[in-house]
């Protein structure tokens, strides 16, 4: 089974890498700083939380990658 996340987390960090493929890898560290400087996000907790999203995305085999 695999984690379960809110809606808003899934909705923004797909957003995130539709308009912006280029800016996000694998790093988690270096994910964070571009989920800052591009999305507005209110808590830190928030901000990690769609950057361990964004990273896990690009990361996991067999899915699309943007």
């Amino acid at each position: 089974m695999g984690n379960i996340r809110q809606t808003y987390i899934k909705s923004t960090a797909d957003t995130l890498l539709r308009l912006y493929p280029g800016e996000f890898g694998t790093d988690f560290e270096a994910n964070k700083l571009a989920v800052t400087r591009l999305a507005k996000i209110q808590t830190k907790e928030v901000r990690n939380h769609v950057a361990g999203y964004v990273t896990t995305r690009l990361t996991s085999k067999g899915r699309k990658r943007y």
